[in-house]
């Protein structure tokens, strides 16, 4: 019988694999051949340093001693450029990484069994049911199925905003590497921001997330990048000669994680919990470490430990910064209705703010600003 089901090997599946013990009899099951492709996010991480002011009480910070052979590039800044071109410049270290081949690589060194292009089309009773006709009734489940979880959705617990993202992946764009551009605005991201990640040697990431409620009637989120790459005057001098090497779409949460990520003998970690800095669309290293803890958990479930502690280490470790980072967003959905009120708030703005902000802490003033919104919504 199997002991363990991964169910989704992404970055949070890849690393609950690594994490469990060789003793039991593991398996992977995630719907792509080739596990980590298409690539469906920014692919970046911030550096240990960085990750120590973001997420100051986990006691082990090794997990983010990226290894150079998965690093394409590491930037040492980022632009934030607001819709009439003002641009706040931070200081903020990340690394830049090839994210399937750290997938692919962490999940199969794992020496676990790993079954590819199949997918979890049901789960009752307990049991996976697969799109190859099996079925799989283990000891314990990680649901690491992503932000459209399957498993999530059978349980009654997908109930999390998510937000659709489209992302080019293109060469010979002219910019700075080591700056990461984020760019907001309605012409171009809607809800959302759009990005310019450099990838190295002229490759980068360009896309924008986009939230349909919060754009002009008849606006998409296809229009919206084309206008970023061709358009929009603050990127597309950066990509006039650019070529696009791939297209990439993806959802992302952008919500609250889960009350509790322990459902009887199912575990979710990653976007299908919403683990999620919200504000950024962060989840790299928050599915890194759901997926470490998950594993070394039910490492020790089978020793005679409690899946239970999985919430408290999460929790303990994360869930602060995702609260905080839940508060940005939502007070940036508040003020961002209109390109001119965004950039009159802005106003009130500094750089320290803007390195508070990109580090999920919440400036004084943006608690202050949160009470006076309707007053400040008169003047501004």
């Amino acid at each position: 019988m199997t002991d363990v089901a991964v169910a989704g090997v992404g970055v949070a599946g890849a690393f609950a694999l690594r994490a469990l013990s060789k003793d039991l009899k593991v398996i992977g099951i995630d719907k792509r051949q080739k596990l980590g492709y298409p690539v469906e996010c920014g692919e970046i991480i911030p550096t240990k340093d960085e990750m120590k002011l973001l997420l100051p009480d986990l006691d082990d910070y090794s997990l983010f001693d990226i290894p150079k052979r998965f690093e394409s590039n590491r930037t040492k800044e980022f632009q934030f450029i607001l819709p009439n071109g003002k641009t706040f410049h931070v200081d903020f270290e990340m690394h830049v990484v090839r994210r399937d081949e750290m997938i692919e690589s962490v999940a199969m060194n794992s020496g676990h069994e790993i079954m590819l292009g199949t997918r979890v089309s049901d789960f009752k009773d307990g049991e996976l049911v697969l799109s190859n006709g099996e079925t799989l009734k283990p000891k314990i489940i990680v649901a690491s199925d992503g932000a459209n979880s399957k498993i999530a959705k059978k349980m009654g617990l997908w109930n999390y905003d998510i937000v659709p993202a489209k992302q080019y992946l293109m060469r010979n764009v002219e910019c700075d590497e080591d700056v990461i551009y984020m760019y907001v605005g309605k012409d171009i991201a809607a809800g959302g921001y759009a990005w310019i990640i450099p990838k190295g040697d002229g490759y980068a990431n360009v896309g924008v997330g986009f939230r349909r409620e919060f754009a002009k009637p008849g606006d998409n989120i296809h229009k919206a990048l084309d206008r970023f790459v061709k358009e929009y005057p603050y990127s597309s001098p950066m990509l006039k000669n650019a070529e696009i090497v791939q297209r990439i779409g993806a959802v992302v949460p952008v919500d609250l994680p889960l009350s509790s990520a322990v459902h009887g003998n199912v575990l979710f970690a990653g976007d299908s919990a919403s683990m999620i800095i919200s504000h950024v669309g962060a989840g790299i290293p928050t599915s890194m470490l759901a997926g470490d803890m998950v594993g070394k958990v039910i490492n020790e479930y089978f020793e005679g430990g409690e899946l239970e502690k999985y919430d408290r280490l999460w929790k303990d470790a994360m869930l602060d910064v995702m609260e905080r980072s839940y508060f940005i967003k939502t007070l940036w959905d508040k003020i961002s209705d209109t390109d001119e009120r965004m950039v009159k708030y802005f106003k009130l703005v500094s750089n320290r703010d803007m390195w508070l902000v990109l580090r999920s802490k919440v400036p004084y003033k943006l608690k202050i600003a949160s009470v006076l919104l309707p007053i400040l919504n008169i003047f501004l």
